[in-house]
């Protein structure tokens, strides 16, 4: 048998998964058909798994939206290795949905600001926070009305983790998970 050694790494990359217990992991350009294709691979996965509608529902709400945000706000370098990222992993409490995908340094402060916002504020003051921003939303120049760091912090119930990786001429990668109760 010939060796490559890359072997070896798909064997290291195998034990990563299961230890994480990882149920899907893309990576690539995203557009709508992508983002079907990957809600159809959730889909059948979690029905593999038994998991409650309701929980389901939640899971995939926030599936799309950050997808979406990934679809609307993704840079192109023309470099592979940089495309965004999707993971869908669970623990024995939690799922998670965890997404990656190049931005601008120009952009990290307004991405930051919103997050930090959203987490401050408890499940009422969410409530009241997305309400107001809905009548007052003026629809961005990418399609967005700021409501998806909201929306995601209300259907999970959970802080919205994030952090950027500083890359080089202006771009960092932005890695954000949010972890969604197995029980409601």
């Amino acid at each position: 048998m010939m060796e490559t050694g890359l072997e070896i790494e798909i064997y290291d990359f195998y034990k990563i998964m299961s230890e994480n217990q990882i149920l899907l992991i893309y990576q690539g350009l995203f557009d709508q058909d992508m983002i079907k294709s990957v809600l159809s691979m959730t889909e059948k996965k979690l029905t593999q798994e038994l998991v409650e509608e309701s929980i389901k529902k939640r899971l995939f709400n926030i599936m799309v939206e950050g997808l979406q945000n990934i679809c609307k706000h993704q840079i192109k370098t023309g470099d592979s290795n940089e495309n965004p990222m999707l993971i869908i992993s669970q623990s024995n409490e939690f799922f998670f949905v965890i997404t990656g995908n190049l931005i601008a340094d120009g952009k990290i402060n307004i991405v930051e600001t919103k997050i930090n916002q959203v987490n401050g504020l408890d499940k009422d003051e969410l409530k009241e926070l997305y309400k107001k921003s809905r009548l007052s939303s003026v629809i961005s120049e990418v399609g967005g009305a700021g409501l998806g760091f909201i929306d995601i912090a209300r259907k999970s119930g959970n802080k919205i983790d994030f952090k950027f990786y500083p890359i080089g001429n202006g771009i960092s990668f932005f890695v954000q998970s949010i972890k969604i109760n197995k029980v409601n």
